[in-house]
């Protein structure tokens, strides 16, 4: 499982490797870039799009960062099938969701992540 090493404002380092865009982390350990919508460093909807990547996946929780400013959003149709599939979902801004990540992966979860490196 994968674990992130540090975060700040613009990039995230994943098992050693930076990466200078939002990123999904999938429970396997996989990192992918999440799908931009402005530009290489995303918007701050996040969307069905973006999330059900992580979904298909099967994990036991997901964490969603929404910025260092936590300016991200859950698109409202997003947010409505996370909570009717009564999937165990973590919402904090960047900084927090990284430490429950990164806590849920010592725990032995099968943990998955979006993160919003920016705002």
């Amino acid at each position: 499982m994968a674990k992130i090493n540090s975060f700040n404002f613009g990039f995230i380092v994943v098992d050693g490797k930076q990466y200078v865009y939002d990123v999904l982390i999938l429970p396997d350990g996989t990192v992918r870039e999440r799908e931009p919508g402005k530009g290489r460093l995303g918007s701050h909807t996040i969307t069905w799009n973006n999330v059900g990547k992580i979904v298909k996946e099967q994990p036991e929780v997901i964490v969603i960062g929404t910025g260092t400013s936590g300016l991200a959003r859950l698109s409202g149709d997003t947010e409505v099938y996370l909570h009717q599939a009564n999937l165990n979902l973590v919402v904090l801004p960047s900084f927090q969701a990284v430490e429950k990540f990164n806590q849920l992966v010592d725990e032995g979860k099968r943990v998955a992540a979006l993160i919003h490196i920016t705002c």
